[in-house]
């Protein structure tokens, strides 16, 4: 098991968002693309965090009252860079009404309808909570959270190309599944971690962010414990952890085109804008075991 110990991360903001429970995070050249999950909306800084404008992902509003909000929203949980800079909006699939997706392309957005591979998922988790995603080579990866009853971290390994034929039909189907790999992730002072994204560095270096969250549910929050950046290998095997300070639930993280990290974290709580943090110390040597 690794060790987290001494393997601290200090996290600096750089600014605050116009949004709350920001999930995922993509940079394309001096874009920033910053997705909540909790919004409707794609929302778009420069690199600094200063905000630009904004895209409407799905028409209407979502109510104001916590809980009626929290059944109602999309849940986007997991936002890719695609080839030719196309950009892809996942929900979680934790309920029904989480398994829709956006496609932008271009300004204009389209709808995908997520069931058909989130229905060949769900056979495969006791609780499907897809949070993040990377286009990777010849592969799509998404990160299925274990913060349900399972306590399932994996990552899905989906066909590129059958992913990209799909979309044009506006759907995602199970015959872009290719096989799942389970991860198995330490404990933060006694709470299981668990994934909230994956990003590749511009080596071609495969990171991911987890947190350990108090809660059995992939529906309820529970209290954030910490947050830890990780890496994986060739194989998508974990060969280093380092924890994060100061204690945020970190849902996001993307790189420059320089290789410096970038990190969006939720509050859980909607009169708390999200931070953007990044990590002045970071090199790819510094994500040890």
């Amino acid at each position: 098991m690794l060790n987290l110990a001494d393997n601290f991360l200090q996290l600096r903001q750089l600014a605050t968002l116009h949004l709350s429970a920001a999930s995922a995070l993509v940079c394309q050249g001096q874009n920033l693309w910053v997705l909540a999950d909790d919004a409707l909306v794609l929302q778009r800084y420069n690199l600094n965090g200063d905000w630009q404008a904004e895209l409407t992902l799905l028409p209407g509003e979502l109510p104001a009252d916590a809980k009626q909000r929290k059944r109602l929203k999309p849940d986007f949980e997991a936002l890719l860079s695609l080839p030719g800079d196309g950009l892809l909006a996942l929900g979680s699939g934790s309920t029904e009404r989480r398994c829709r997706g956006c496609l932008v392309e271009s300004g204009s957005v389209r709808v995908i309808d997520l069931s058909p591979l989130y229905g060949a998922l769900a056979e495969r988790f006791q609780d499907l909570n897809i949070e993040g995603g990377v286009a990777y080579g010849r592969q799509l990866l998404l990160a299925q959270r274990g913060n349900g009853r399972g306590r399932e971290n994996a990552l899905v390994l989906l066909d590129l190309t059958q992913v990209l034929r799909d979309l044009q039909d506006g759907q995602l189907s199970a015959a872009a599944l290719q096989r799942i790999v389970p991860l198995q992730l330490p404990e933060l002072d006694g709470v299981p971690l668990s994934l909230t994204d994956l990003s590749m560095a511009p080596s071609g270096t495969l990171y991911f962010t987890a947190t350990a969250e108090a809660t059995d549910s992939s529906y309820l929050d529970g209290a954030c414990v910490g947050s830890v950046l990780g890496r994986l290998d060739a194989q998508l095997v974990v060969v280093g952890l380092n924890r994060l300070a100061p204690v945020v639930k970190i849902e996001g993280l993307a790189f420059h085109a320089d290789g410096q990290p970038l990190l969006v974290a939720d509050a859980d709580d909607p009169a708390i804008a999200s931070p953007l943090f990044t990590l002045d110390r970071f090199s790819e040597l510094t994500c040890s075991d």
